[in-house]
């Protein structure tokens, strides 16, 4: 089953997120701004994404889609629990289920430049996980 396709992005306007899919036409939940981003025929036909259509930015770089605090959580429950489960299997119980969630979440492309975020996308063999020498060039921290 395919993933929609969906751009988040800033809001011009007040700084919320806004979203956008194929068509190129967002909005932002917050004020309801509405923002026409175009969108390049790679991005609309192909579904890669070869640049940012909310700045114009060419570097973007992946990870998978997961919340970093809840995965702490589960390493945090993990080595919570390890004195109490023989042979610290709570903390082995952690990494299995850390490594079924990067194997089954999609990646995500995220633009250095402004941090819009690419959801549903097939991936550019040109990004690649993130750069911290890329990162400074534009002032920006990993998510």
């Amino acid at each position: 089953m395919a993933r929609v396709s969906e751009i988040a992005f800033a809001c011009p306007t007040c700084g919320a997120e806004a979203t956008a899919g194929l068509d190129g036409q967002g909005r932002c939940a917050a004020c309801g701004a509405e923002t026409a981003l175009t969108l390049s025929s790679s991005l609309r036909d192909q579904r890669v994404v070869d640049r940012c259509p909310a700045c114009q930015g060419e570097q973007l770089w992946v990870k998978r889609d997961f919340n970093q605090r809840a995965g702490l959580a589960i390493v945090i429950l993990g080595a919570a629990l390890a004195p109490f489960t023989p042979f610290y299997s709570s903390l082995f119980v952690a990494a299995a289920i850390d490594a079924v969630l990067y194997l089954l979440l999609p990646e995500i492309a995220i633009c250095y430049r402004c941090q819009a975020v690419f959801r549903g996308f097939r991936r550019n063999p040109r990004h690649e996980a993130f750069d911290l020498h890329v990162a400074e060039q534009y002032g920006t921290r990993r998510s």
